[in-house]
């Protein structure tokens, strides 16, 4: 490991570290992932107090290396899984491990949803829409949403969390059985994580897979995560 990268002192062994004398008490590890990062005192230097354990824990602090500032909090773990999926998020500086060949920063920005609940089957594209436009409106920061556009049997909208950065999301029915849709958008990692996020509380929809645009239009396989 460089001198660059030398842990702090306070962080416990493991996977994930934070860099000694990098924080500037952001507050992005401790909000993210509160189970897995801590700071020495108020207005401190944050470190890594517990090494995540449970796939939810890792999906935490993955999201910390990737919505922080100033490449604080690194991996110096050899998972090939976490390796790609920083790698795919465009995160493989922050991981101290070679990163597996092939693998390039992608953007999954199709994502296929099923109903789960016999009621929720004959929604159209709009209702799908409208729960996420709902749950939406009431997250914080505060997200600007446009009306449900209809067109034929597909729906779209907008949605913001800056002052003209709209960001539009279309869903249609995939194929002729009613009850599955594809939701696609054409903006950036953050766009899809929010739809990620969504729809893990999203009980009424569930088989939640993600794809690039080349994955989909090729048929290859998708994934639970957008990276």
């Amino acid at each position: 490991m460089s001198k660059q990268h030398e842990p702090h002192p306070m962080n416990v062994p493991g996977d994930f570290y934070v860099v000694d004398q990098c924080c500037t008490a952001c507050g992005v590890p401790t909000h993210i992932a509160p189970e897995t990062f801590a700071t020495e005192r108020l207005g401190g230097d944050c470190y890594v107090q517990r090494q995540p354990t449970t796939p939810e824990e890792v999906d935490r602090a993955l999201m910390v290396v990737r919505c922080q500032e100033f490449g604080c909090v690194r991996y110096r773990g050899t998972h090939p899984v976490i390796l790609r999926r920083l790698t795919e998020a465009g995160e493989g500086d922050q991981c101290d491990a070679p990163l597996p060949a092939g693998i390039r920063p992608v953007l999954r920005n199709h994502v296929s949803v099923e109903a789960q609940r016999l009621d929720t089957r004959a929604w159209e594209s709009a209702a799908v829409l409208e729960r996420f436009r709902l749950w939406l409106t009431g997250q914080q920061p505060n997200y600007r949403t446009t009306h449900i556009k209809r067109s034929a049997s597909s729906a779209s909208f907008s949605f913001s969390w800056t002052e003209n950065g709209f960001h539009e999301v279309t869903a249609n029915p995939i194929g002729d059985v009613p009850g599955r849709w594809l939701l696609q958008h054409a903006g950036n990692i953050p766009v899809s994580e929010i739809i990620a996020e969504w729809l893990k509380g999203a009980g009424e929809l569930g088989a939640v897979q993600w794809y690039s645009q080349e994955e989909w239009e090729r048929g290859l396989p998708g994934q639970a995560h957008p990276w």
